[in-house]
């Protein structure tokens, strides 16, 4: 078995891909050699089908052209082909495994912020309901990480091409457990480690969750019936499954309307749904809106996406993940979502997950947000832990309790 033949079952094993199942798997044109790598391994699971695909945003070179050169009427317009095979993966129980690695994370950064933003905003209410069915684990999904030659030189600081690409793939080897013997059966294990944690909070009844650090005095709400999650998951049909690899986070939905403070964002974030970066930002919060932002770069793309949604300015997700993270003791910056976002406590703003909350995956959106559970359209996550960020808690009962000291749990 190659390298890359590894890689690819670790991910039809963690995605749980069922004999007779379809698979979508969905990614920048880059990557569709190791995209067929992993639909041949799909075929030897005894898969039905297999599509690979990208959407809009993700094949950055065709959605840059539409950006940049279509008529202005046009910008919003999405075909009904595209929610159409979203609406048939669900009808027809596919599983989804979405490569994230940005050919060139920088590339979409002069796009004009208006015709961007109502491109992305059109994509974003039409994938209204795929993302919905997604988020309450209708189907079974997994994001994993590919590198490029020039996201390659930017993570390693070097020149970008095939050789830097080589070096990064010795960097990804351990923290995606490709060194061991079995890494499907190692990420098992991990994440019946992160369920424990997450049994350990829900038993807590957190009411608040408070960030302590230079540049972050932040406090979240938490609602009664918030739960918390962590390692695999199982989809509405009783699959189990693991949502991303790697995973080092335990995540809850806290309650949208009672987030209050500053915070200082620790890391570079790529917003998916407009393709640019944002570095050196920070947030104030005030009832849960955030009143207050700025960045040292990328002020315009949080400027771009509170005006996608209203909503995206409230938060949906509240994640913690300790400085143990093999990505955290890697010591680089990925600029990517998945990577990030598992090296270091993290908030969403924008939508939350309904299985966060107790009975949320039956709720209408309405009952949701009555309930303190945030929906919108966006989802991104900004990366706020650092070892100088300590993490406490507040119960309903009102016991105060350490989370994270100096980087680590201490539960």
């Amino acid at each position: 078995m190659t390298f890359f033949e590894k890689y690819a079952n670790v991910l039809i094993s963690r995605v749980n891909l069922q004999q007779g199942q379809n698979l979508l798997i969905r990614t920048e044109p880059v990557h569709w050699k190791l995209a067929s790598i992993i639909a041949a391994e799909a075929y030897k699971r005894e898969a039905r089908y297999v599509r690979i695909d990208s959407n809009e945003v993700e094949n950055t070179l065709l959605y840059k052209a539409r950006i940049e050169n279509s008529k202005e009427e046009y910008l919003d317009y999405v075909p009904k082909i595209r929610t159409d095979v979203q609406k048939t993966m669900i009808e027809e129980n596919w599983a989804l495994i979405a490569l994230k690695g940005a050919d060139d994370p920088d590339f979409l950064a002069d796009l004009d912020p208006g015709r961007n933003t109502k491109a992305s905003k059109a994509v974003a209410e039409a994938g209204k309901p795929f993302r919905k069915a997604v988020q309450n684990n209708e189907i079974a999904w997994l994001v994993a990480f590919a590198p490029t030659d020039i996201l390659a030189g930017k993570i390693l600081n070097r020149e970008p091409g095939p050789e830097a690409v080589e070096e990064l793939w010795k960097v990804l080897t351990p923290i995606l457990q490709l060194d061991k013997d079995d890494p499907a059966e190692v990420w098992k294990q991990k994440g019946g480690i992160l369920k424990e944690r997450a049994q350990k909070l829900n038993a807590m009844k957190l009411k608040n969750v408070h960030f302590k650090g230079p540049g972050t005095d932040l406090t979240l709400g938490v609602t009664e019936k918030s739960l918390w999650h962590g390692g695999p998951d199982t989809t509405t049909g009783g699959i189990e499954f693991s949502p991303n690899i790697p995973t080092e986070e335990v995540f809850t939905a806290p309650d949208f309307r009672r987030t209050e403070g500053r915070v200082k964002v620790t890391r570079p974030v790529l917003v998916p749904a407009i393709g640019k970066m944002i570095t050196g930002a920070w947030l104030e919060f005030k009832e849960g809106r955030v009143v207050k932002y700025g960045a040292e770069s990328g002020l315009d793309v949080l400027d771009q996406y509170f005006e996608i949604d209203e909503a995206a300015r409230y938060l949906g997700e509240l994640a913690l993940v300790d400085s143990n993270s093999p990505i955290f003791q890697s010591g680089k910056i990925f600029y990517n979502i998945l990577f990030d976002e598992n090296a270091s406590c993290h908030i969403a703003l924008g939508s939350a997950y309904p299985g966060c909350y107790e009975g949320g995956g039956a709720m209408s959106e309405e009952e949701l947000k009555n309930n303190g559970i945030n929906v919108s359209n966006l989802h991104t996550d900004f990366m706020i832990g650092a070892p100088d960020v300590d993490v406490t808690g507040e119960t309903w009962s009102g016991e105060k309790v350490d989370i994270i000291k100096d980087g680590k749990f201490v539960l």
